[in-house]
């Protein structure tokens, strides 16, 4: 096992390549009576075009099916039921799909290795048939249902169709009831054996424990020992263009008292060097700038102009997308003085020190919680394809001269508005 440092933490992580390519990370949390391990593959809702495992062709299979499949792995040919084991020993768990990637989780703070065992057991074990296919097309309806009148859900999917031109992160995750509706078993299984396989997969687990003894129980289990490593899927590449789909969108809402808006702001990597380090000091801008604590939140709020602001940064293939989420008694008024704000506003070395401190105390913070640094990790791999271990250095690094490079570079012109108008 290779040995790494969470620098200017005391977090060490093992990781070793087992022979039939899965991924293993060990993050070893001393003084912590609490574990949590996450068994995640890189399949996710955009991934509906690729060439399955042991053929030729692409083919495309329905929106909402990553999803589809992680409530199906939940069933098992014997009758049990994951939730059922778990709950026996007071074990939790769940499961996650998102647009790039499907992850399953268990915490608790007793019954690791069994738990562990069972975790890999179930994951390798599908089992679909057309009556259970078909049975849990009327569930995730149902589910699809319940969010059609939320207001937050709504805006969410209309930014990201006015963002995007073709990309898939267009369609729900969950897809639609006419989408769900074409899933067979053959398509779950032809998803599964192409996209589940242990290279196209990974295993993290965090806590106090033996870290060979938990290696060995994956390392032996009898699912994964004797498995071959598989060719990594081939997804069909997708041509999207930097331009955003639409400028402005508006839409009545009936169950809303004030505007909703999303303002999108998409900016092009293809240039860049070292994603998470642009992405790092686009965060700090934004923050100075717009963060709880700056003036202009204050301003805004004290002009009854604001009511909420949030802002979030997602990295999506060649893309890096910046959303304000507002709720605001003008929205446009607003959107106007956030460019503004933006393209006026110095940053001052002040400022950037004070972030960084922050910011740091942050990381040495979240080493406290198993939970966060599991995510954390799986975070880097699904969006860097690596783990940073360095990000405290790197925090220390920054300074106000490259940050305004790069504040100089960016630009809000290529940005799309949608609002929700109460009725």
């Amino acid at each position: 096992m290779n040995k790494f440092e969470l620098t200017g933490t005391d977090t060490f992580v093992y990781n070793e390549t087992l022979p039939c390519g899965l991924n293993v990370y060990l993050v070893m949390c001393p003084n912590k009576k609490n574990y949590f391990m996450s068994y995640f593959t890189n399949f996710g809702s955009v991934n509906v075009e690729f060439i399955p495992e042991g053929e030729k062709k692409y083919i495309e299979v329905p929106y909402g099916i990553a999803h589809f499949l992680e409530h199906k792995m939940f069933e098992q040919e014997n009758g049990d039921a994951p939730f059922d084991f778990y709950s026996k020993s007071g074990t939790g768990c769940n499961a996650s799909t998102g647009f790039n990637a499907t992850r399953y989780i268990v915490y608790g703070t007793n019954n690791l290795q069994e738990n562990l065992d069972y975790l890999i057991k179930y994951i390798n074990s599908p089992y679909f048939t057309d009556e259970n296919v078909e049975k849990e097309k009327g569930i995730i309806a149902e589910e699809i249902n319940m969010y059609d009148d939320n207001p937050e859900w709504i805006l969410t999917r209309e930014v990201e169709k006015a963002t995007f031109k073709v990309h898939p992160i267009r369609h729900d995750i969950a897809g639609d009831v006419n989408t769900i509706d074409k899933i067979t078993k053959e398509h779950l299984y032809k998803c599964y054996n192409t996209f589940y396989q242990p290279s196209n997969m990974g295993l993290v687990v965090g806590g106090n424990f033996d870290s060979k003894e938990v290696m060995d129980i994956i390392k032996n289990h009898p699912l994964l020992k004797d498995k071959k490593p598989g060719q990594l899927p081939k997804v069909k590449d997708i041509k999207e263009p930097l331009e955003v789909t639409t400028k402005l969108v508006e839409i009545p809402c009936h169950n809303i008292a004030n505007p909703k808006a999303g303002f999108s702001i998409k900016l092009s990597l293809k240039e860049v060097k070292d994603i998470y380090d642009y992405n790092l000091y686009v965060g700090m801008i934004l923050n100075i700038i717009f963060g709880t604590s700056s003036v202009f939140r204050e301003k805004m709020m004290a002009s009854n102009l604001l009511s909420s602001l949030i802002f979030e940064r997602m990295l999506v293939d060649d893309y890096l997308v910046i959303t304000f989420w507002i709720e605001s008694i003008n929205p446009k008024e607003l959107i106007a003085k956030i460019i503004e704000e933006f393209n006026n506003y110095k940053i001052t070395k002040e400022e950037v020190e004070r972030c960084k401190k922050v910011w740091i105390s942050s990381e040495v913070v979240m080493t406290d919680n198993v939970e966060l640094i599991v995510d954390n990790l799986i975070n880097d791999i699904i969006e860097y394809k690596k783990v940073i271990f360095d990000k405290i250095p790197t925090i220390r690094k920054m300074n106000l001269e490259k940050l305004n490079k790069i504040k100089e570079q960016l630009s809000f012109d290529n940005s799309s508005t949608v609002i929700l108008l109460p009725e």
